[in-house]
């Protein structure tokens, strides 16, 4: 109630950001789902050429590449933000029982939904970063009964 209480205070009771964290989510998913669209039909999904299309679609395409790639990294990045805030906000506030148990179960696979598709996007330019995330989540993955250790083995590096 503190921070609602200064963000009331810097914004006014109208426009308190904390009171549409679900829209802005909504609004900012939309902004990654159009650029993400635009990137994707530049970008080429083979191994050898996945680096070399990101640098294509970022030094060749200043205008339309490079920024359209800005706007879906940092929209990416506020969705999770958001979504991360809208779930403490309604947790804090006890808003899950009752008749709100449906949509806090849905938002709940949306939010996994959102991270498996966060790991998919950091693993499609296959730089540095990327192979790192597919091998700390081939670990995860690892822990599970189902795959027994063998995930990983598919990406060591000689």
């Amino acid at each position: 109630m503190r921070v609602e209480h200064v963000f009331n205070l810097a914004f006014g009771d109208r426009l308190n950001p904390l009171y549409y964290l679900g829209p802005i989510s909504y609004y900012l998913m939309w902004l990654v789902v159009i650029s993400g669209l635009y990137l994707y039909a530049f970008f080429e999904t083979s191994v050898t050429g996945a680096y070399d299309s990101v640098e294509a679609l970022t030094h060749g395409q200043w205008w339309a590449g490079g920024v359209l790639r800005s706007v879906h990294r940092y929209a990416s990045d506020g969705v999770v933000i958001t979504m991360l805030l809208h779930v403490a906000r309604h947790w804090s506030f006890d808003r899950y029982r009752g008749f709100r148990w449906f949509s806090w179960v849905s938002g709940a696979a949306v939010l996994a939904l959102v991270y498996v598709s966060g790991i998919n996007g950091y693993m499609l330019p296959w730089d540095r970063l990327s192979q790192f995330v597919v091998v700390a989540t081939a670990e995860w993955f690892d822990w599970l009964p189902l795959f027994n250790g063998a995930l990983v083995r598919n990406f060591i590096f000689v």
